[in-house]
């Protein structure tokens, strides 16, 4: 997967259209418009949330989660669990990736730009292990709802 991190929105979309064809997917007209959505604004967003951002009637939900579901199977979008049983769905930048930490009161997410677990992975890969990710969120209450328990 190339670095998408320091691409613009079209180029980013561009390329993850010249993925999706060397996958041998289909460029359907959902899978554009959710890549558009993903490539052009930050989530996490939930298959509803973006099933909403999506111009009314292109497709029903059923076809936001098969579309979703191809899209993460070739690392084009990263799946989130936020331990709420809804999966959220982000753009993949590729070698560049973050971390989120939810309030648990208000359900706010703020990214972490750092990753302490790169060097977990490295020394995954040398014991032999291939194919290695791994995902990190962290839960607290942030400052405004803290204070708002407080007043």
């Amino acid at each position: 997967m190339m670095n998408h991190a320091a691409q613009g929105p079209e180029e980013r979309m561009e390329a993850s259209l010249d993925t999706l064809r060397k996958a041998g997917h289909r460029i359907t007209a959902p899978r554009r418009g959710l890549l558009k959505v993903l490539t052009s604004e930050h989530g996490p967003f939930s298959a509803e949330e973006l099933h909403k951002r999506l111009p009314q009637g292109m497709c029903d939900p059923v076809t936001v989660y098969r579309s979703l579901s191809a899209l993460e199977e070739i690392d084009l979008v990263r799946r989130c669990d936020f331990g709420d049983g809804i999966y959220r769905y982000e753009f993949n930048t590729g070698e560049h990736h973050h971390h989120h930490i939810i309030c648990r009161k208000c359900a706010s997410v703020n990214n972490l730009d750092v990753c302490f677990a790169d060097g977990l992975e490295r020394l995954v890969r040398q014991m032999g292990y291939a194919n290695v990710t791994h995902t990190l969120e962290i839960f607290g209450t942030c400052a405004g709802c803290q204070a708002i328990a407080q007043a």
